[in-house]
């Protein structure tokens, strides 16, 4: 019997034991500001130089909130972390067991799609524009789902692929985290939780000491694991700890493993915050609306930018400005394009493996 086949045979009986969605529309609000941190992290400079130019108080201050947008990285990572947990453990209290089977048909539904859309056309840019490079080693990092570990040898590659190593990162925790999930009880996952924040926090002490660059710290799995395993800090922490760390993956120091641990303590800390919250920043129907679409805002968002750098050929610092808003425009009409018509497809096929039913589409 085939795979897909047992798949299948389990969804029949799953269906009887489906209960309400599980679906909090805070987390989906929370997750439109972390784009928003990532998109102004990768639009604007990092350089005080460029906000005291505008004269603007404190500008070191200003490159620092900038460059803490990053961070909206980790925090994508513990929002997947805290949904697949609760998903996870909300089946096995409802049906009493956890099948892996299952999980793995719904994340191939929900990620691959877009995923290796994205991989297409970065390989496609790269043979029609100057300004896109993907050699082979990246590609085949990504079709294999270790594109972070390519990041962190060679560095960023210049193209629209390039948000893909994150999902490479969350991919191999899916390897991982899930079948903890299943075999552990409740004292088991949280040991298992301090482990993988010890874990980070040892392998960025080890990626100083051996004197590699800076982007084992920031692509590297076992020095991200804190940010899907932990919860708390907070946003000043974000700032703060931006405000010193070095940029990948450039020299390395020491002072990026205690900055990496606030940024990681900071995601938990939004994370745990904005639960239940009935507040319209996170919860009113825009952000909401945003967030569901907020996989595309991110996997997208280099191609929105690259468009309207291509359309309006910008020269000045102004004009540059003004292109970054039309990229951030037209990487809304790419998302929400995306979602209608690549992801939604996908996304309802996705209940029928699902005995436990999330957000709906």
């Amino acid at each position: 019997m085939s795979l897909s086949t047992e798949v299948l045979n389990e969804v029949a009986p799953a269906k009887a034991m489906v209960s309400r969605r599980f679906y909090q529309p805070e987390l989906d609000g929370l997750r439109f500001y972390a784009f928003l941190g990532v998109f102004v992290c990768h639009t604007l400079p990092f350089e005080a130089s460029f906000y005291h130019g505008l004269h603007l108080p404190m500008p070191w201050l200003w490159g620092a909130i900038v460059k803490a947008g990053a961070a909206g990285v980790d925090l994508f990572f513990a929002l997947s972390a805290f949904l697949i947990t609760s998903l996870l453990l909300k089946e096995r209290e409802e049906t009493g067991d956890i099948s892996l089977k299952l999980f793995y048909a719904r994340r191939v539904l929900r990620i691959w799609p877009l995923y290796f859309l994205v991989i297409g056309l970065g390989v496609v840019l790269s043979h029609t524009m100057a300004n896109q490079h993907l050699p082979w080693y990246y590609v085949a990092g990504y079709l294999l789902f270790v594109g972070n570990w390519v990041h962190a040898v060679f560095g960023r590659p210049e193209s629209i692929a390039f948000p893909l190593w994150t999902v490479s990162i969350e991919e191999q925790f899916y390897l991982v985290w899930p079948l903890l999930v299943k075999t552990l009880q409740r004292r088991g996952l949280i040991i298992s939780g301090i482990v993988m924040f010890l874990l980070a926090t040892v392998c960025r002490v080890g990626f100083v000491l051996a004197g590699v660059s800076g982007g084992y710290i920031y692509y590297g799995s076992t020095a991200r694991c804190d940010s899907i395993a932990l919860v708390g800090g907070g946003l000043v922490g974000w700032i703060v700890s931006s405000a010193w760390l070095t940029d990948q993956p450039g020299p390395i120091s020491m002072r990026e493993v205690p900055g990496r641990l606030i940024i990681s303590l900071a995601a938990g800390a939004m994370l745990y915050g904005s639960l239940y919250s009935r507040s319209k920043l996170l919860t009113g129907a825009w952000v909401v609306r945003l967030g569901k679409v907020s996989y595309g805002l991110y996997l997208l968002h280099l191609v929105g930018l690259l468009l309207a750098k291509s359309v309006l050929h910008p020269v000045s610092g102004t004009a540059l400005l003004a292109t970054k808003a039309v990229g951030f425009v037209l990487t809304l009409v790419l998302a929400f394009a995306s979602y209608r018509w690549v992801e939604s497809p996908f996304l309802r096929m996705k209940d029928r493996f699902a005995r436990v039913l999330s957000r709906p589409v």
